[in-house]
């Protein structure tokens, strides 16, 4: 009984950490709000860069209005990360990045710290808090382009 109630336990909180926990922001990253980015998008687009690192289907779903997708996530091989090197050549110097993730987590994070390697500036680096999962939807719909 008792080796039963705590296997489903452990279930329970697995489940709970891994399909819709809140990813914990880290010090060493720079993250923006939803509410923020929506600002910046709709004041002038063309100050930043929305890279979205996506799976397909999920970016087919819902994304940020002028999101470069990627569908680079996990950003674990070397094909994910050629996929991210090939936006390089669109980024300004003067634009901010700002990576959309879907929970805004380790991926996010991996390819923040690529984009870093690559010689962008860590005031440019932000990622987008809590991913396109986290979007407040009800809130904020005109900078989404969602599928029909």
């Amino acid at each position: 009984m008792k080796l039963s109630s705590l296997l489903a336990l452990s279930i329970a909180a697995l489940l709970l950490i891994g399909c819709g926990g809140k990813v914990e922001p880290k010090a060493k990253y720079n993250y923006i709000t939803a509410e923020e980015t929506a600002k910046l998008m709709r004041e002038d687009a063309s100050k930043i860069v929305l890279i979205d690192i996506q799976e397909k289907k999920d970016f087919e779903e819902e994304h940020l209005k002028g999101a470069l997708e990627t569908y680079a996530y996990p950003v674990k091989t070397e094909d994910e990360k050629a996929r991210l090197a090939a936006l390089l050549p669109q980024i300004k110097p003067d634009q901010k990045v700002i990576i959309v993730c879907p929970r805004g987590g380790g991926g996010a994070d991996r390819a923040y710290d690529f984009y870093l390697e690559k010689g962008l500036k860590k005031e440019q680096l932000l990622t987008l808090k809590d991913g396109q999962y986290g979007w407040p939807r009800d809130k904020i719909k005109d900078v989404l382009a969602v599928s029909k």
